[in-house]
């Protein structure tokens, strides 16, 4: 999953749930959170969820992990 830059989960953490989930880095590159995207899996198959979600999901997270590079790169007083 790492190779990959996200992860998926098909119901192993709970039945009916589907998740994605991206990485949120700092300006290191430093893991520094997560994000993610739950569906309930009577309503949206792995393939809708990686197709249309997850797109979204790692632009977000992508924009996400820009801002927290530009907050660190502020000079703290």
């Amino acid at each position: 999953m790492r190779a990959r830059g996200w992860a998926l989960t098909d119901e192993q953490l709970a039945p009916g749930i589907r998740s994605v989930a991206a990485p949120l880095r700092d300006g290191s590159g430093r893991v520094v959170a997560a994000l993610n995207v739950n569906v309930h899996a009577a309503e949206a198959s792995v393939e809708r969820l990686v197709g249309e979600h997850l797109p979204l999901l790692l632009q977000t997270a992508g924009d996400i992990s820009a801002d927290f590079a530009r907050v660190a790169a502020v000079p703290h007083v």
